[in-house]
């Protein structure tokens, strides 16, 4: 095969090692903001919460982490979030 095949098939590679690392970086920044918003009820003056903050380990973080993306994958293979199949997010533009 060429050498013009490899470097594309390397690219190809290279490409998809990144797709998969943003959807991760996606899901981490998702359980960020949940957890961001825990905490922000807590010390809203006129907010009692009914339960202690969340102490969770790194094994139950990754696992949230986890979550979220098995929750963004399903919701983009319905189209009823995300990135549907006109190649745009269903919930900008002209489809608001």
């Amino acid at each position: 095969m060429s050498d013009e095949f490899h470097a594309l098939e390397r690219q190809a590679d290279a490409l998809e090692a990144i797709a998969t690392e943003l959807r991760y970086q996606n899901a981490v920044l998702c359980e960020l903001l949940v957890s961001m918003d825990d905490l922000a009820a807590r010390v809203d003056d006129y907010h009692c919460p009914e339960s202690e903050p969340r102490q969770r380990s790194g094994r139950a973080i990754q696992t949230a982490i986890a979550d979220q993306l098995y929750e963004r994958d399903d919701a983009e293979e319905k189209a009823s979030v995300g990135f549907g199949p006109k190649g745009h997010a269903s919930n900008w533009g002209e489809n608001r």
